[in-house]
């Protein structure tokens, strides 16, 4: 009990938080913000704040959300220590170096999700032009997919960026971007093993405006990432990755059957996404396809 009320009134842990270094960490978090919006807007046909003010495009906005989120989720990977890519051993980190490394992670995942987002024009998405759908017909669910493959991306550069900082920056590049590309080809394996499991066409309803079309994959393909930078996290054999992202497949999937049948007993999931548009289904089914990844990456 002593020593319980003793960790209670620990005061060093205050000792961290008014660390000076931690705003100069901030601040270079929102400078790396400000570049992505700026390389955003140069490589985007279109102005992203009359989008979002003016013409009150909610679909650019799920898109660009997606981006920030995106861009979070790697830069908050490389201030949390998870990854060590400056020094190691008993070296000591130099503030100097940390930031060059930190900015300069965080001008290679810009470039790595605005790939992303070609990929999922030209490939992902392959039968519209995203841009029509975002600007002339303000689809949200076009929206939704860039959302789940911009995030999706994040998460799998992210694993990358976690090991133990014993390779040198080079080969840390070259593995981070094998296994970006990876997982770029297997989100196009799933689209097309989405396609073939449900009773509609996706790309005609998501054309179509389906809002639920386009968030139930979206979230599917966060999912799908979820289960690959768990298996990256721990693992390094590609033959490995081959093997776990087929199972994932599998059970990803067959989840979808679980939710029509036991979630959604009495009526047809594929038939209220299509049909009805019912973007809640579409929740619900995104949202027990994270669930079952969360589950499988703590069991595996």
């Amino acid at each position: 009990m002593e020593q319980l009320i003793e960790t209670w009134l620990n005061t060093e842990d205050i000792e961290i938080l008014l660390d000076p270094q931690a705003l100069v960490f901030f601040f270079l978090a929102i400078i790396i913000f400000f570049i992505g919006k700026a390389v955003n807007n140069f490589v985007a046909p279109y102005n992203l704040n009359d989008q979002l003010t003016k013409e009150d495009n909610k679909a650019v906005g799920l898109s660009f959300a997606g981006y920030v989120f995106a861009l979070s989720i790697v830069i908050s990977g490389l201030l949390a220590g998870e990854s060590d890519l400056v020094s190691s051993g008993d070296v000591r980190k130099d503030l100097i170096a940390d930031l060059l490394n930190t900015g300069l992670w965080g001008i290679i995942a810009i470039v790595y999700l605005q790939i992303a987002k070609i990929i999922n024009d030209k490939l992902l998405l392959s039968r519209f032009d995203n841009v029509k759908e975002l600007i002339k017909d303000k689809n949200v669910g076009t929206g939704a997919v860039q959302f789940g493959s911009l995030v999706g991306s994040a998460l799998i550069i992210r694993a990358c960026l976690g090991g133990e900082g014993s390779e040198s920056f080079s080969v840390t590049l070259l593995d981070t971007s094998v296994y970006f590309v990876i997982s770029q080809i297997v989100f196009i394996i799933f689209g097309v093993l989405y396609q073939k499991v449900t009773r509609f066409d996706l790309h005609d309803e998501i054309e179509k405006d389906n809002v639920a079309a386009g968030v139930a994959f979206g979230l599917s393909l966060i999912s799908v990432s979820i289960l690959l930078s768990g298996y990256i996290l721990k693992y390094e054999s590609f033959i490995g990755l081959a093997i776990w992202t087929a199972i994932s497949f599998f059970l990803l999937l067959t989840g979808r059957y679980v939710v029509d049948k036991v979630m959604l007993p009495g009526s047809l999931l594929d038939e209220e996404i299509s049909k009805d548009q019912n973007w809640g289904a579409a929740i619900v089914e995104g949202a027990s396809a994270i669930g079952i990844a969360l589950v499988l990456t703590a069991v595996f």
